[in-house]
């Protein structure tokens, strides 16, 4: 049976298999005449959308719909939020929402003709466990039997190989839609490893449209009131103006007014310099990392959208010291080196092999009694090699105490600024024996899929007093999952139709206009503590009961209001 390895992108997702010894590109989609000069005759747009009929539309049909639309859903799965909300406020699980895109990928690839079940989905280098566990989660439930996540740097490089054995080390710069990752890779007798790497979660080329968009709406009259259709044709064109300056020195935007708008090369390089310039600080983060510099690189392989950009490819080019290999394909690329890995774990291809590794350390908070604090205690360090199994020992802090509270906790303890998340916790009861010393093993297995699973075993009796994997999201409820797979499998295979959730049936249309414009507008393109003060405000509102409404909604709209230029 063949298999598929899939770049499942913020903004394009594209498949690929590996046959004959080389990967080859699926046709998921058609694209429209203007899009397919520029390389996009490949990609599927991750968009779904409903009709004036309510009845399903995926791709490029959704993208240059004016229907309600579902964008960028990648970028809420490392998220705390369980919503995704249409253009128009209509509400899906963040699940449901990237299911059905799986599901309409599958259905896609068995069209063109390839019977794949099996497949190795491609994630960002930085992503963190919550993200990575739902990319799993949702491609299986869309119908894929996940062989492993990878790394897209690493999918990237594998792609480059299979046309240069010859390198050995590797700059991988992937900048796609949502996020950009910096990776510093070494190959060896056909085995990749990542020796280095770094990111910025919330940059890519919707971060450069929404700087564009903002640039050109200015020229508009005073007070221009908006259609929905014509914000959605508008958002269309600044995009594909900033795709057509990747070749030309100037293009036309049709502005919703009726008048044209010229823009030059220079004048939009202008505009996104200083997210070009941001992008220096994870590459060179990389560098000092392995305390190495630009002369260390053979190659320099850059993939994603964004890195069309001739002014993001000579930015990079100038911080490398090499020139980008012409030969890689940014939009296809991670798909191919995808669908390598996918053969490699499959057993098809002998000739590479490669190691995911770690990207942030894991651990839980200990008390160190010598300064009277908690501490992150590492278990899992930062860059180790998957999959990983690391144990600790642990012990309350008094004799009396007869539970602890055990908390799996992701971050990085050497960096500048550490930065610590809490996946997970858990209330475990110790053993009441009071001659007993309660001390216990914990154990963290981490797989290649990004997976993590705890234990937690009693020194003196070998009891287990913690068995459990770190769930995220709406997989907590493993009851749910059943029925959303069968409802996403059901609307994209029979009905085309499917119902919003009824979480949101509570608010009135304020309200959820209001969130709408958060979560798909505001937030995505905000760093991440102006972001999570947003997410804060919205999800008050989510929960607010119905006295307390008013001023929730006043609360999210004054949050809003210094970010007005994006909506």
């Amino acid at each position: 049976m063949a298999t598929l390895g899939i770049d499942f992108g913020t903004t394009n997702s594209v498949a690929a298999t590996y046959g004959s010894g080389t990967p080859d590109v699926l046709a998921l989609d058609s694209a429209p005449t203007d899009w397919i000069p520029y390389g996009f005759d490949k990609v599927m747009p991750s968009v779904f959308a409903r009709d004036e009929h309510d009845r399903l539309m995926f791709g490029w049909a959704a993208k240059e719909s004016a229907a309600s639309k579902f964008e960028a859903v990648k970028r809420l799965f490392a998220t705390q939020q369980d919503l995704a909300f249409g253009a128009d406020g209509d509400s899906l699980f963040v699940e449901e929402a990237a299911t059905l895109l799986f599901a309409e990928i599958r259905r896609r690839t068995e069209l063109a003709g390839l019977s794949a079940r099996q497949a190795v989905i491609t994630v960002p280098a930085n992503s963190k466990g919550r993200a990575r566990h739902r990319t799993k989660i949702c491609a299986g439930m869309g119908g894929f039997e996940v062989l492993g996540l990878i790394n897209e740097p690493t999918a990237a490089a594998m792609a480059y190989a299979q046309r240069h054995a010859d390198g050995r080390n590797y700059v991988v710069f992937d900048w796609g839609g949502g996020t950009l990752d910096v990776t510093v890779l070494q190959a060896t007798d056909g085995v990749f490893i990542e020796r280095a790497s770094s990111g910025l979660p919330r940059s890519g080329g919707l971060d450069f449209d929404a700087r564009l968009s903002k640039a050109v709406s200015e020229s508009l009259p005073e007070g221009f009131e908006w259609t929905p259709e014509q914000r959605s044709r508008f958002k269309l064109e600044i995009e594909l103006a900033k795709v057509r300056l990747s070749q030309s020195d100037a293009t036309t935007i049709q502005l919703p007014d009726g008048n044209p708008y010229r823009l030059t090369r220079d004048r939009f390089e202008e505009i996104v310099r200083p997210l070009i310039e941001e992008s220096r600080v994870p590459l060179q983060r990389c560098f000092e990392d392995l305390g190495v510099g630009p002369g260390s690189v053979d190659a320099l392989v850059l993939v994603g959208g964004t890195c069309k950009i001739p002014a993001v490819r000579s930015f990079v080019r100038g911080l490398v010291g090499v020139d980008p290999d012409p030969d890689v394909d940014p939009m296809t690329a991670i798909a191919e080196g995808a669908a390598i890995a996918a053969a490699v774990l499959a057993g098809d291809n002998q000739d590479n092999d490669f190691f995911v590794s770690t990207e942030h350390a894991l651990g839980t908070f200990a008390f160190d009694p010598s300064t009277g604090t908690r501490e992150f205690s590492t278990i899992i360090p930062k860059n180790h090699k998957l999959p990983a199994r690391s144990t600790q020992p642990f012990s309350p802090v008094t004799s009396e105490q007869t539970g602890v509270r055990v908390e799996v906790v992701e971050g990085d303890p050497d960096g500048a600024n550490p930065d610590y998340v809490v996946l997970k916790e858990w209330s475990v009861d110790l053993d009441d024996n009071p001659l007993s010393e309660r001390s216990f093993d914990l154990t963290y297995e981490y797989d290649v899929s990004g997976i993590l699973y705890v234990t937690a075993i009693d020194h003196e009796t070998g009891r287990s007093l913690l068995q459990d994997d770190v769930s995220y999201g709406i997989a907590e409820d493993k009851r749910q999952m059943a029925t959303i797979a069968q409802r996403a499998q059901k609307a994209v295979r029979e009905e085309r139709f499917i119902d919003t959730d009824d979480k949101a049936a509570d608010l009135d249309a304020e309200a959820l206009e209001l969130i709408q414009r958060a979560t798909v507008k505001v937030a995505p393109f905000l760093d991440d503590a102006e972001s999570a003060e947003v997410l804060a405000l919205v999800e008050a509102l989510e929960q607010s009961p119905q006295e307390q409404i008013v001023e929730a909604k006043q609360a999210l709209r004054d949050g809003l209001a210094p970010y007005s230029f994006l909506f």
